[in-house]
C-alpha cells in the first residue's frame, strides 16, 4: 500500500535508504567498545553470543517492529505518536522522548571523544604512554573544556544534517559515514586477523561451555542488556526515522533486518578488535590475563578503547598510529549517525508542538546542550546520566507496549503492522510477545539491574545522592513523569486521526 508523497513532503528516497538510515541509528559507538568487554566478561565467547542472538528476536526485534509501524502510520514523532495511542494519557508515554533526549545529551560528549581521538592518534599523543599516563590522558581529554569543545561540534554537526531532512541530509550523512563504517572495520579485522596470536582471539569469541551458559542468569541478563541497547530497541529513534518510509508495508522486514544488521556489525567490530587484543596484549602487558584487558572499565567505561587499544596499536610501528586513527574514524562514523538520529528525535519533539522544522533544531539543540555540558565537564555526572537514562530505555520499551495495550494489542497488529495490500502483516502470536515475553523480560531486566546496584562496592544503593544508586534512577525518573504531567496540557492532543501522507 504506497502512501502519498505530496509536494514537498520529506521522505526517504527509497527503501534501501530508510535501512541505512535505520542501520546508522542502531550501529553506534557500543556495537564498537561496549560489545567486546561484555563479551570479555566470560571464559568463553560464545556463552554470551548465544543468549544475544536469542533476545534480538524476543526483545529487539519486536520493539523496533512496533516503532517502524507506529511510525509509519502516524507520521509523527514520540509526543504525536502516543497522543494518538493513549490520548489524555500520552504523557506517560511521552517518557521515551524525554529518556533518548537525556541519552543523546551525554551521547554528544561521546561522540565528542571519538573525533577528538582521531587527532590524538594522529598525534601519537595516547600510543606511548603507560597504562596510569593513558588514563590521566583521557581524563585531560575527557572532562572538562577540550571535552565541551568537542560537544558543541558533535551537536552542531548532527544538527547540519538533521537541518537538511530526512531524504536531503539523513539519508546523505548514512549513504557516506555507514559504507564507510564498515569498510574501516573490514580494513581492522583484516589487519588484527593477521597479526600472529589472533587465531587464540577468534577461537575464544566462538567457543562455547554449556556449563558456563547453563550455570548461571548472568550471561542471558547481560546479552539482553546488550541486546536492547544496541540495537536502539525501544528508544523511539526507528519510530522517527520511519515518518520517512515511502509505504506503509516492509514493516516486518525492516525490522528484522534493521536488528539482523545491527548484531553483523556487532560482530564485525569484535573481530576488528578482539583477535588484535589477543595478539597484542601479551607483549605489552606480560603476565596479565588477555581478557582483564577486554573487561577493564576504565573512566567513563571506556577502558578498552580510549586506553588499551591505542597502546596495543603502538605495536604495529609505523602503521600504529593510522591503524589507531582509522579505529576512532570508525567509531567516530559509528556515534555521528546514532547521533544524527537522537537529534532528529529531539527536534521531531518541537515539531509535534507546532514548530518548524529550522526552530525545532534550535529548541533540541538548547536543551541538548544545556543537559549535555554537564557531562563534557565531569565524568561523575556523565557516569550518573548513563546510569539513569540507560536504565530508562529498558522501561521506555514496556512503555511502548503499555501505550499499544491502551490502544488495543490486536487491534494494533491487525490495522498498523501490514503488508503492502493492506493485510495483517503478522500473526496473532505477535500479541503473546507483547502482552507476555516483553514485560517478563522488563521485570527480569530490571530487577537484575537494580540488584546488582545493591552489591556494588561503595554504592549507598537508596540514597539518591549516590550516582549509581537505586535511589537516584528513581527519583530523575519521577522528576521526569511528574513534568511531563504539568506539561501535558501542551502536549499534542488527539483531535486529528494519523495521516497517510
Amino acid at each position: 500500500m504506497t502512501v502519498p508523497n505530496p509536494k514537498g513532503r520529506d521522505r526517504f528516497s527509497s527503501r534501501l535508504a530508510l535501512l541505512l538510515a535505520a542501520l546508522g541509528m542502531a550501529v553506534g559507538a557500543g556495537n564498537i567498545w561496549r560489545f567486546p568487554r561484555i563479551m570479555g566478561k566470560f571464559e568463553h565467547g560464545g556463552t554470551f553470543l548465544i543468549p544475544w542472538a536469542i533476545f534480538l528476536f524476543t526483545w529487539s526485534i519486536p520493539l523496533l517492529l512496533v516503532e517502524t509501524a507506529i511510525g509509519r502510520k502516524t507520521r509523527r514523532g514520540i509526543l504525536g505518536s502516543m497522543a494518538v495511542l493513549m490520548g489524555r494519557r500520552a504523557w506517560i508515554g511521552s517518557f521515551v522522548a524525554l529518556c533518548t533526549v537525556g541519552i543523546m545529551a551525554y551521547y554528544a560528549v561521546i561522540a565528542g571523544w571519538c573525533g577528538a581521538y582521531v587527532v590524538e592518534s594522529i598525534r601519537g599523543a595516547a600510543l606511548s604512554l603507560d597504562y596510569a599516563g593513558a588514563k590521566a590522558h583521557f581524563l585531560e581529554v575527557g572532562q572538562g573544556w577540550i571535552a565541551a569543545g568537542c560537544t558543541i561540534a558533535a551537536f552542531l554537526f548532527a544538527a547540519w544534517f538533521v537541518n537538511r531532512g530526512l531524504g536531503r541530509g539523513i539519508e546523505l550523512a548514512n549513504k557516506v559515514f555507514l559504507p564507510l563504517l564498515f569498510v574501516l572495520l573490514l580494513v581492522l579485522a583484516f589487519v588484527g586477523l593477521g597479526l600472529e596470536g589472533a587465531g587464540d582471539g577468534l577461537s575464544w569469541m566462538f567457543s562455547l561451555d554449556m556449563d558456563e551458559l547453563l550455570a548461571s542468569p548472568r550471561p542471558w541478563l547481560e546479552a539482553l542488556s546488550q541486546s536492547a541497547w544496541s540495537t536502539g530497541a525501544g528508544w523511539g529513534l526507528l519510530l522517527v526515522l520511519s515518518i520517512g518510509a515511502r509505504d506503509r508495508g516492509h514493516a516486518v522486514g525492516d525490522a528484522v533486518l534493521t536488528g539482523v544488521g545491527n548484531n553483523l556489525a556487532s560482530i564485525l567490530a569484535a573481530l576488528a578488535t578482539i583477535p588484535a587484543v589477543f595478539a597484542l596484549a601479551p607483549m605489552l602487558a606480560p603476565g596479565k590475563p588477555v581478557l582483564e584487558v577486554l573487561q577493564d572499565n576504565g573512566p567513563g567505561n571506556t577502558g578498552m578503547a580510549m586506553i588499551w587499544l591505542p597502546r596495543l596499536f603502538a605495536r604495529l610501528g609505523a602503521a600504529g598510529p593510522w591503524t589507531s586513527a582509522a579505529f576512532f574514524t570508525a567509531l567516530t562514523f559509528a556515534a555521528a549517525t546514532s547521533l544524527i538520529a537522537m537529534v532528529e528525535l529531539g527536534t521531531r519533539c518541537f515539531m509535534d508542538l507546532g514548530w518548524p522544522r529550522g526552530r525545532a533544531i534550535l529548541g533540541c539543540l538548547a536543551v541538548g546542550l544545556s543537559w549535555g555540558l554537564p557531562s563534557a565537564l565531569s565524568l561523575d555526572f556523565l557516569g550518573n546520566q548513563d546510569w539513569v537514562w540507560g536504565l530508562g530505555l529498558i522501561l521506555s520499551g514496556a512503555l511502548f507496549v503499555l501505550a499499544i495495550a491502551h490502544h488495543g494489542i490486536d487491534r494494533f497488529r491487525r490495522e498498523w503492522i501490514t503488508d503492502e495490500e493492506g493485510r495483517p502483516g503478522i500473526g496473532p502470536w505477535f500479541g503473546l510477545v507483547l502482552a507476555l515475553l516483553i514485560p517478563l523480560q522488563f521485570l527480569a531486566l530490571l530487577g537484575w539491574w537494580f540488584w546488582q546496584a545493591t552489591t556494588w562496592e561503595g554504592v549507598s544503593p537508596w540514597d539518591p545522592r549516590d550516582p549509581y544508586s537505586i535511589a537516584t534512577c528513581l527519583a530523575q525518573w519521577g522528576l521526569a513523569f511528574l513534568l511531563l504531567f504539568l506539561l501535558s496540557p501542551r502536549l499534542p492532543g488527539r483531535a486529528s486521526e494519523p495521516g497517510g501522507g
